[in-house]
């Protein structure tokens, strides 16, 4: 049982050690009961277990702790002038052993949730630990006595969520000055940065280095309401009002500013409105009319999303997963962790395309023979099964004339409720966020064969390698990644910005890849 009165206790007597004739400490002790105060709100209207809500709370209690080192050794509380601060709260943990009471994993937990509560986005390996953990691992009404992967990533959501309600409250009462830098009648002068605004209009986090002016950080504060990720915090923020007060209360000298303004509370109060409403109006008649259907499922965001609508209206649905070389291991264990937590029925059909020439040869229309079989496979299983209608995860993003594949959906009528539906990519991974899935934000997979050049004939040996070696990469933390077979040797393909650390990882890189490959390049161009 967590004594939070003696944590409590320690945070006091931390903190009396700092200059209090600073008002910025005596702000961030304020904060930081605030933020106490929504966690423990957040956490009964979550109907939480005690072990959960124990947690929370310290993460809750400690998540700013590293606050008052950074404004003694850098007089400012800007981490992109100072220090990352929650990493620095780790820290200072860390050092004075304050959690080490706790169990090996509640205090890695806590110390995870901390180091996360103000990045632009969740760690993803935290994600992925959470998505590739075993359902009852995972489930937060009956937890073990130490922490499940599934709970770190709950507790990272808490404290996110609890620290930007309470932002809001800071917004909207404390002096601007000390808030952003500017007082109100600068800002009532100032513009908003175009990527500012479309970062708005896409539900976004503002990145910071597209902020150009104060307003701009407003349009930020502005866009914490999109990441929050709880219902019950969107509740809470809606009861405050907060988010709404310097803007109402600013007179914009801007016309053009000031038509931006409302067009940017409309947007937020229309988001806070349906978040929720996990299935749109279009949707929920697409399977009134088709009361049954068979989905040809994959384990992505798309897929996977259609499957939760279908069955949230009472589709008689059924899933068909075509378990071919192509589809990485754990492409199926997240297909069939989605159905079993949808409680939905679902068919594994083993189908080997390499025995087909036109695939196997590896031709330029290869992805058009691969899907006729395919998609011809899940056919036949289903009107067996006595489904005579089969749908697929095509959404309005995905280019009708040039997605590989398409032409073979239509020969065959697969039909494509989210296309249909004018349901984007975005539109699926925001809805699917609402309703709680672990694939909103899984990053597109392109089949393996893609990793081979087209004309090279596709062995079984080069797709398991393909498979091991971006696995090897994905276990060292790299994200959105692709390894390119070229000749015998393997092409890095990744984001720019996640280069500095995989030639950090270089020598480890070369031990698990340089067996099965005759050379290891990147590809300094990058990803994206």
């Amino acid at each position: 049982m967590i004594d939070f009165n003696e944590y409590k206790k320690y945070f006091d007597d931390y903190a009396a050690r700092y200059d209090h004739t600073d008002g910025r400490v005596a702000l961030k002790i304020v904060h930081t009961y605030a933020v106490v105060s929504v966690m423990e709100n957040l956490c009964q209207k979550r109907l939480l277990p005690p072990h959960t809500a124990g947690l929370a709370l310290l993460c809750a209690l400690f998540h700013d702790i590293g606050r008052f080192e950074q404004l003694k050794q850098y007089d400012t509380f800007l981490d992109h002038k100072s220090v990352d601060h929650a990493s620095l709260s780790c820290r200072v943990l860390r050092e004075n052993h304050v959690l080490d009471r706790l169990p090996e994993t509640d205090r890695e937990a806590v110390l995870t949730a901390i180091e996360n509560h103000n990045k632009l986005r969740i760690d993803p390996t935290v994600t992925a630990a959470a998505s590739s953990c075993p359902d009852d691992a995972q489930s937060l009404r009956a937890p073990g006595p130490c922490c499940s992967a599934g709970e770190v990533l709950e507790l990272c959501r808490l404290i996110r969520d609890a620290d930007k309600c309470d932002i809001f409250r800071v917004f909207a009462t404390d002096d601007m000055t000390d808030v952003v830098g500017a007082s109100e009648e600068e800002i009532s002068r100032e513009t908003i940065t175009p990527e500012v605004m479309e970062a708005l209009r896409d539900h976004v986090s503002v990145d910071r280095r597209a902020r150009k002016t104060h307003l701009d950080q407003w349009i930020g504060f502005l866009c914490f309401v999109f990441d929050l990720n709880y219902r019950e915090s969107i509740q809470i923020v809606k009861e405050q009002g907060y988010y709404r007060k310097p803007f109402e209360r600013t007179d914009f000298k801007n016309p053009a500013a000031r038509a931006l303004v409302h067009e940017a509370l409309g947007t937020v109060d229309l988001y806070m409105e349906t978040f929720g409403q996990t299935i749109p109006d279009a949707l929920r008649e697409f399977f009134q009319d088709h009361p049954k259907m068979a989905l040809a499922f994959s384990g992505g965001t798309d897929s996977a999303y259609l499957l939760y609508a279908a069955r949230a209206c009472d589709c008689h649905v059924r899933a068909y997963y075509a378990a071919s070389p192509f589809q990485p291991a754990f492409e199926l264990e997240d297909a069939k962790k989605l159905a079993v937590s949808l409680k939905a029925e679902m068919t594994i059909l083993p189908l080997n395309v390499l025995e087909l020439s036109a695939v196997r040869e590896n031709p330029s229309d290869r992805c058009y023979h691969c899907k006729n079989a395919i998609f011809s496979r899940i056919l036949e299983a289903a009107e067996k099964d006595g489904f005579l209608e089969v749908m697929d995860g095509t959404n309005a993003s995905d280019d009708a004339g040039d997605r590989p594949g398409m032409r073979a959906l239509r020969e065959l009528s697969v039909r494509s409720p989210l296309r249909e539906c004018g349901l984007t990519k975005r539109d699926v991974r925001m809805l699917s966020r609402d309703a709680g899935l672990f694939t909103w934000d899984k990053p597109a997979y392109a089949c393996l064969a893609t990793r081979i050049p087209t004309g090279q004939p596709i062995t079984a040996r080069d797709l398991a390698v393909t498979e091991a070696a971006e696995s090897d990469l994905f276990s060292l933390g790299f994200t959105d990644f692709r390894v390119r077979l070229v000749g015998r040797s393997a092409k890095i393909q990744l984001p720019a910005a996640q280069m500095p650390r995989l030639l950090e990882c270089r020598q480890e890189i070369l031990q698990r890849l340089g067996p099965d490959y005759d050379g290891v390049w990147l590809d300094l161009e990058g990803r994206g």
